[in-house]
């Protein structure tokens, strides 16, 4: 068997271990704006939104903790806590990105559901693609924490790349049809200044943002040694989702603001001059 350099083995996935936490920190803030913005927000989205934050906060720690144990903790040290094949962290990090995009896309669908006026086929279809990727996902995890055997290591391949490839056409589904749902043809909704537009980038943006990192990680897992650079990108996925919906939820602010600067823009009184032909007849 080849022998992988230390510089490929570690080094993609330092990389995004760095690029994860420097993502995170952003969300951390996005979450500290949305307390302060947003705290009459109902309590139920208060709720999904701290649940996003604390599993995106164990996903970060999962990710750490992996790291260190390998490369500090357990630097030439053999035993058999150092020799397990898949810590408990790694499989916890797992769990909690797979979560965090269905609870995310779940959201999307239910913000679908009101913008396409109850629309059962396209609000259903990306419930049923959200529901089977994370159903592929825990299976992913529960056979990679099992690993060792060249099946394990196929059905950990398959169900890894169905579930990329169903966020994909989930975040493709969503990101069309609110695009399509919103365009002021189809709502017949006017552009009160540039609210509608600011609405519609933000939704297509973190769309295609998300839409993207999937595609990425699913085009890796097929790549021949793909799977050396899988780390750097893998911990950006659940990172991804989570900034997008505090995104989505926090562009509410400026949003208001425009339309309310719309609003009261006063109207201007424009002088009227008096005919010499109307003055004479006065007279």
């Amino acid at each position: 068997m080849l022998e992988v350099p230390a510089s490929l083995a570690w080094g993609p996935g330092l990389v995004g271990l760095a690029l994860a936490l420097v993502v995170y920190g952003v969300a951390l803030g996005q979450y500290g704006f949305y307390l302060r913005a947003f705290p009459l927000d109902r309590r139920a989205l208060k709720i999904l939104v701290l649940f996003i934050f604390v599993l995106d906060t164990l996903h970060s720690y999962g990710l750490t903790a992996y790291y260190w144990l390998f490369l500090v903790s357990c630097h030439r040290v053999v035993s058999q806590g150092c020799s397990l094949v898949v810590p408990w962290q790694t499989a916890m990090a797992g769990v909690c990105q797979y979560f965090t995009i269905f609870i995310v896309q779940s959201f999307y669908s239910h913000r679908l559901w009101i913008i396409s006026g109850h629309n059962k086929s396209v609000t259903g279809a990306v419930l049923t693609t959200a529901f089977t990727q994370i159903v592929l996902g825990i299976w992913c995890v529960l056979t990679f924490i099992h690993a060792g055997s060249p099946s394990a290591a196929r059905i950990t391949l398959v169900t890894a790349s169905s579930a990329a490839g169903l966020s994909v056409i989930c975040d493709m589904v969503i990101t069309s049809s609110i695009f399509f749902y919103l365009r002021p043809q189809r709502s017949g909704i006017k552009r009160l200044g540039t609210s509608v537009q600011q609405l519609i980038d933000v939704f297509v943006s973190t769309g295609l943002l998300t839409c993207l990192a999937s595609l990425a990680v699913f085009i890796l897992l097929w790549v021949p040694d793909g799977q050396y650079w899988l780390p750097a990108l893998t911990p950006m996925l659940c990172k991804c989702y989570a900034n997008s919906l505090l995104a989505i939820l926090n562009a509410r602010k400026s949003i208001r603001k425009d339309a309310m600067r719309t609003l009261e823009l006063p109207t201007m009184s424009t002088p009227t001059t008096e005919s010499p032909s109307s003055s004479n007849s006065g007279q």
